[in-house]
């Protein structure tokens, strides 16, 4: 694939300190004799430099850096099996603390998302599936919080933490009009804004790494990542565009992007984008990284994980059970080499992997004479450390 950007910013634009940002992208993603994936977009927001919010104390604007950030953003996605278009519009405050936490609430999000065009077999695909109401025109009302915390200084040499953590709830007051006021239902029972459903559910996401420093060249790296969306009352599955993936640069990367999971499900040598998502993620990763010479850095790493469905959705093994989850973790390993510009890193990481828990018993461990290197095997190719 291959994606690009250009971006316009202003960091003055009404003479008060306002920061102004437009920008236009494109990407196309490409798998040989399959298929082809063309998107692109825009996006534009202004930060004021302080809360517009009544009632704020002249001593938070003292204690705290501040902005209050509106954007819109619209984007159009071409695939063979469908074309999509989404278009959003939000408000969010932002503000640090002098103790290096930052702090975001998304006062208000909302993204209309629109399927002008579907074929008839992907319709059969998930006609009978959950998976048909993530690709459905819908509407998203949204609001949450986020925090994140470090200890990182200027001094990179000494261990460090970041934490990441928010929460999303999204619906809840559209389903209390919609209830109160008797509104029209489509004929899955969920209540339409107009003549489109609106999704509901609860997100939340905990990202941590610590990176322990041996000596300036080298360190050791660990990181944890969960996730768990739960649609209910208005609807049966969460959005696509909400769901999780697993496999690629950042995740466990003995798979490329969005092939590994949910569960034990095997998606057979077709690439299953649609399936192959769910609403609990885990990411456990452990990394060696040792600077080398000028520029160029070395890493080896060990990655596990995986994605799961809340419900059975079709994909033989993919629901999250208590007594099973641990049996369908995928393992893998690599190594990779790394650029590091201080302002950007540019990595390769060549990922192996070791269990693949979509295999029959017997066959999982990869490590038996059916190993093939191009079937078990991923590169990537990204920008900015994995974690």
């Amino acid at each position: 694939g291959i994606a690009g950007k250009f971006q316009y910013s202003h960091n003055n634009i009404f003479k008060g300190g306002e920061q102004f940002k437009f920008q236009v992208r494109g990407a196309n993603e490409s798998i040989i004799g399959n298929r082809s994936i063309w998107e692109v977009g825009t996006e534009a927001s202004i930060a004021f430099p302080t809360i517009l919010f009544p009632y704020v104390s002249k001593k938070f604007y003292q204690d705290y850096t501040s902005n209050t950030e509106l954007h819109v953003n619209y984007s159009f996605q071409i695939r063979n099996e469908y074309s999509r278009m989404i278009a959003g519009l939000g408000m969010r405050y932002n503000w640090q603390t002098k103790n290096r936490i930052n702090h975001t609430i998304s006062l208000i999000d909302l993204n209309y998302v629109y399927l002008p065009y579907i074929s008839d077999n992907f319709k059969e695909t998930i006609n009978n599936s959950l998976l048909k109401y993530s690709y459905e025109d819908h509407f998203i009302m949204s609001a949450g919080y986020g925090i994140s915390v470090t200890n990182k200084k200027n001094e990179s040499y000494k261990n460090f933490y970041n934490l990441r953590a928010s929460a999303e709830i999204a619906g809840n007051i559209l389903y209390g009009i919609s209830h109160d006021t008797n509104a029209n239902k489509d004929n899955n029972g969920s209540y339409l804004l107009g003549n489109i459903p609106f999704a509901q559910y609860a997100k939340a996401d905990f990202d941590f790494s610590f990176t322990h420093t041996v000596d300036k060249k080298n360190s050791i790296v660990y990181h944890l990542g969960l996730g768990a969306g739960v649609p209910y009352l208005n609807s049966t599955i969460l959005p696509f565009e909400k769901r999780y993936y697993a496999g690629g640069a950042n995740s466990v990367r003995g798979w490329s992007a969005r092939t590994l999971g949910p569960g034990s499900y095997n998606a057979g040598t077709t690439i299953d984008y649609m399936k192959q998502s769910g609403d609990i993620k885990l990411d456990l990763n452990l990394e060696y990284r040792t600077k080398l010479v000028w520029l160029l850095e070395l890493a080896a790493f060990v990655d596990a994980g995986n994605i799961w469905t809340l419900k059975d959705e079709g994909q033989v093994g993919g629901q999250f059970k208590f007594n099973e989850f641990y049996e369908q973790i995928a393992l893998s390993y690599g190594i990779g080499i790394r650029l590091n510009f201080d302002y950007f890193v540019i990595r390769l990481d060549w990922g192996i992997k070791a269990y693949d828990p979509s295999l029959s018993e017997g066959e999982g461990w990869r490590f038996t004479p059916g190993w093939r290197l191009l079937r078990d095997t991923a590169l990537h190719f990204a920008v900015g450390y994995p974690f």
